[in-house]
């Protein structure tokens, strides 16, 4: 088994997942702030990608990360929409603001960026819903994402 070399750089998927958590952060930052998506997304570029965080690197994939963050912007009233269809009876506005960032980053992803395979972008939010709250927050997003994958893209499922 050949040693893992802690100098190396992170692997491409660890730079999206890094890119997709910081994308939900700057958009939790924005809404807490009451900032615009635009200059929380500069901030986060500025200050934290590709800096070490209490000992971690944030080491993303800044493409992507720009990517996701236009997607939100530039879709934010569909994504809305499609959320709220996905959620059954339940009120995004009144879910917790991570929560909320997490499935309006992957709605937003499924929605505007078809170089990411449905069935993966779902599983990196559910994972992170995970990471963020649990099992039980993580299965909402895994319902609410994949209505709204086979709605946006049915083709690929």
């Amino acid at each position: 088994m050949a040693a893992i070399d802690p100098d190396a750089p992170p692997k491409a998927a660890t730079r999206r997942r890094t890119a997709r958590v910081a994308a939900v952060q700057t958009l939790y930052q924005a809404e807490v702030v009451h900032q615009p998506l635009k200059g929380a997304a500069e901030e986060m570029r500025r200050h934290y990608l590709g800096q070490a965080v209490d000992g971690m690197s944030l080491v993303a994939d800044r493409r992507f990360f720009d990517l996701l963050v236009t997607a939100v912007d530039e879709n934010g009233e569909r994504v809305i929409a499609l959320l709220q269809g996905a959620l059954d009876n339940r009120k995004l506005e009144r879910m917790e603001l991570v929560l909320q960032a997490i499935l309006v980053a992957g709605a937003a992803e499924l929605l505007a960026m078809p170089g990411t395979p449905p069935k993966v972008a779902i599983s990196e939010y559910v994972d992170i819903a995970d990471d963020f709250f649990g099992p039980k927050e993580a299965s909402l997003v895994n319902a609410a994402l994949d209505r709204i994958g086979h709605l946006v893209r049915p083709d690929e499922f």
